[in-house]
């Protein structure tokens, strides 16, 4: 989601760098170190599962350390809240906004596989080439030879961050369309900040139109709910999928889908990539509903999604676009207060009416053919809908 990025504890395996060994570096910056919010909506958690801690090298409290420090914590598990509700987090409609319990970590509703799927679009591995690893923060340098996440070189992909930050006002950020101007990104910076914000439900430039952004999310969505599916091996190269947005944003590389999803944890991840691929789905169509990512109808028709048997939600106005928003309006949206405004004794929000019913289709093992006439619904445009732009609401002044 695109909101105060959190994104830390998310796998430490291969770092040299160990993380102890900066926390002295990064309290000498204490105070001054403010991440402002990139593309990423609901917020999640600074930590993540139990499990994901177990493939870090560092104690929690040396990460958590160190992110705080950074500035990089966001203040709640609100993706994670909504997952285990929508798998089965035994609570009530009419209670959610006072009732955190489904808020807790390492709940059994939701696999730690899919928490980390979930997490996944804020958080992708990467690997840098040789040349692209300049990025210097307090003396320290990204180590080019081994998968970057935030809990393996948290300097270095804080340099990251924040270069593109800055590049991403006056250049593109883009993956294989490389036009003169154009800046070369790795998947975390082009999902905040370039070409892969579909992945958060959002349109990666200004008068773009809905229809073209929805053909993204769609495309997005059904690759990856292959996966979760397996219909798409995870040992396929993502150039050779039939997928116009795949190929137009990964159709250079020599990946594979194991390498897009859980790259450098392939030993540990490989066999739970489909709970992976689903969390990602989650993730994207949760987005959809924070109102800094996309702007819905008021209310939603009276009527059904074709050949589904499942109630419309409300269609799609805009969808946004994060260069010209302000950071603290955005990360408002994406808040548990904004996820539970809505809530009423007799209806979910949104987005964990979307994920209870992604879930059960989910467990039913459904292939895309069947899910596709309800994220169709999802992503419905409505009769009165503009092009792409920060949104009057977000809108830095």
């Amino acid at each position: 989601m695109h909101a105060a990025i959190d994104k830390s504890a998310v796998l430490r395996h291969e770092s040299s760098l160990s993380v102890r060994s900066i926390v002295h570096l990064v309290l000498v910056a204490a105070g001054v170190l403010v991440l402002s919010n990139a593309a990423t909506a609901f917020q999640i958690a600074p930590m993540g599962s139990a499990f994901e801690s177990k493939l870090t090298n560092e104690t929690e409290n040396s990460l958590a350390t160190v992110a705080g420090r950074l500035g990089v914590l966001i203040k709640g598990r609100v993706h994670e809240e909504i997952t285990q509700i929508g798998m089965g987090c035994p609570i009530e409609p009419g209670t959610l906004a006072q009732d955190v319990s489904c808020s807790s970590r390492d709940l059994p509703f939701a696999t730690p596989y899919v928490i980390y799927g979930v997490r996944w679009n804020d958080l992708p591995p990467f690997k840098l080439s040789p040349d692209e690893g300049n990025c210097t923060y307090l003396g320290k340098s990204c180590n080019v030879s081994q998968t970057i996440r935030f809990s393996t070189q948290p300097l270095c992909w804080y340099c990251l961050f924040k270069d593109a930050e800055k590049k991403a006002q006056t250049q593109p950020i883009v993956g294989c369309s490389k036009t003169k101007g154009s800046l070369h990104g790795n998947v975390m910076t082009r999902s905040h900040f370039g070409d892969l914000q579909f992945l958060h439900a959002m349109a990666s430039e200004e008068g773009v139109h809905p229809g073209a952004t929805r053909a993204k999310v769609l495309d997005w969505l059904e690759f990856a709910w292959k996966v979760s599916s397996r219909e798409i091996k995870p040992d396929t190269f993502l150039r050779d999928i039939d997928n116009a947005t795949l190929k137009e944003h990964f159709g250079c590389t020599q990946w594979r889908v194991s390498d897009l999803y859980i790259l450098g944890r392939q030993d540990k991840l490989l066999p739970y990539l489909h709970h992976v691929a689903f969390g990602s789905v989650l993730h994207t169509v949760q987005d959809s509903f924070a109102g800094a990512h996309a702007s819905r109808e008021n209310s939603a028709p009276s009527g059904m999604c074709q050949d589904t048997g499942l109630a419309q939600p409300r269609r799609i106005v805009e969808f946004h676009t994060y260069g010209a928003q302000d950071g603290s309006l955005h990360d408002e949206q994406d808040s548990r207060e904004a996820m539970t405004r809505v809530s009423a004794a007799d209806r979910w929000p949104d987005a964990v009416e979307a994920t209870r019913t992604l879930s059960r289709f989910y467990e039913d093992r459904a292939r895309w053919s069947e899910v596709q006439p309800y994220m169709q619904c999802l992503f419905e445009l409505a009769d009165e809908r503009n092009d792409s732009s920060p949104g009057e609401h977000y809108r830095r002044r």
